[in-house]
């Protein structure tokens, strides 16, 4: 839904939302506690071509070309924006949320938090 009005977006989730509830589903969102360390990270973790490629890739989309951005810091903005929308449409759904911030620092806890949620 690249470029869709924040109102079609939230309708769509709602749509998906409602299809979902009756399977009672947890919905678990892996966020970064910082951004630009977690980029730093992915783009070292993944090598030099792959980094190029997803800033080229994020450059480019109409969504930081709208707003001037470019390199890093376009996909900093977008990441920033994204978490924006999922919190507000976390904030709507009907199904149980869990939020785990740097899930990877600590993999046995934040299994732990999932297994508990599962079970609950």
């Amino acid at each position: 839904m690249d470029g869709a009005p924040l109102d079609a977006v939230t309708a769509m989730f709602a749509r998906i939302d409602r299809q979902i509830a009756p399977a009672e589903p947890l919905l678990i969102y892996l966020r970064p506690g910082n951004l630009e360390q977690a980029l730093g990270r992915v783009h070292h973790e993944r090598g030099a071509s792959w980094a190029a490629q997803n800033i080229a890739y994020v450059s480019n989309c109409p969504w930081a070309r709208s707003r001037a951005l470019g390199g890093r810091d376009a996909i900093i903005e977008l990441y920033r924006a994204w978490e924006r929308l999922v919190d507000a449409l976390l904030g709507t759904t009907s199904c149980a949320t869990l939020l785990l911030v740097d899930p990877q620092d600590n993999w046995e806890a934040a299994l732990a938090r999932i297994y508990a949620a599962v079970v609950a």
